[in-house]
């Protein structure tokens, strides 16, 4: 095996972790809906990840061992993308508010910061705003 396999592999863990997290906020209410495969499936291809691989992290999630994400902008990315996932079917569940605020303190980000993080990343998905200008935005709302 290659110094770019290890790289490769390394980055497969990271964007199948990224993958799962998003699961289980899907799943925090209880159902799974098909607008929320849906939106799974659409960041899984803006990430590179496969439909066999997210297969596998649907029906097998124990398989994939949670990476953590490595610089602000990719913990932001995620918990943008949880966001996201969240309110895409129109209701936002307690519980997939509570999955996102947990992963957000596990990421690192304070307790403090982690409500105004929430709140703007939701303002900024009913914008419509696109992944990578919201990371910008919410990077100076995580650094301040």
């Amino acid at each position: 095996m290659g110094l770019f396999d290890i790289f490769d592999s390394r980055e497969k863990k990271k964007r199948l972790s990224h993958m799962f997290n998003l699961l289980a906020v899907a799943c925090a209410d209880g159902v799974l809906e098909q607008a929320e495969i849906d939106l799974l499936l659409q960041i899984g291809k803006r990430m590179g990840v496969s439909y066999d691989e997210l297969k596998r992290v649907i029906e097998r999630p124990g398989s994939v061992k949670f990476t953590a994400p490595e610089t602000n902008e990719e913990r932001i990315a995620l918990l943008y993308d949880m966001v996201l996932v969240m309110m895409v079917n129109g209701d936002i569940d307690e519980g997939e508010v509570l999955y996102c605020k947990n992963v957000a303190q596990k990421l690192g980000f304070s307790h403090k910061i982690i409500d105004i993080m929430v709140n703007k990343v939701i303002e900024l998905v009913k914008q419509g705003v696109e992944n990578e200008k919201a990371v910008e935005n919410l990077l100076t709302v995580a650094e301040n």
